[in-house]
């Protein structure tokens, strides 16, 4: 015999606003693609912020490029750590403006393949290798 739990979608998130982290290591000189799941059903990314836990080196400046589900997906927006950024410096996402993007953001759904995940573009062009943890904010979507 199987077990398996009920789910029940009572709520999309477990509490206004759910948040979920991850760690984002950037790679010296190139671009790196990394998908964070969404764990729940119907909610909207509503906030993102990076925390700079190693400095990429004087270099130049980090991009951080949301994407829905995969690689080169529509462009929910970014976050830019700037050149020299220290070690617990903190920046913000900047949506990508329009209604596609905006589109992008919202209805994230676990049960969906083609919106369970949101996917982190990390580019360090000539970087020592940034490293920090990125904080994502999700609420009830639209409906």
């Amino acid at each position: 015999m199987t077990y398996t739990s009920l789910v029940y979608d009572t709520l999309p998130v477990p509490a206004e606003p759910a948040v979920l982290s991850c760690y984002v290591i950037g790679p010296d000189t190139a671009t790196v693609d990394q998908a964070i799941y969404v764990p729940w059903r119907n909610c909207r990314l509503e906030f993102a912020y990076a925390v700079t836990t190693k400095a990429e080196g004087n270099v130049n400046a980090v991009a951080l490029v949301f994407e829905l589900d995969a690689a080169s997906g529509t462009e929910i927006g970014g976050i830019t750590v700037a050149q020299n950024s220290s070690v617990g410096d903190i920046d913000e996402i900047s949506f990508t403006a329009g209604t596609t993007a905006y589109d992008a953001r919202n209805h994230l759904d676990r049960g969906n393949t083609s919106r369970d995940a949101i996917n982190i573009q990390t580019t360090s062009a000539g970087t020592t290798g940034w490293e920090g943890m990125v904080y994502m904010y999700f609420v009830r979507d639209d409906g």
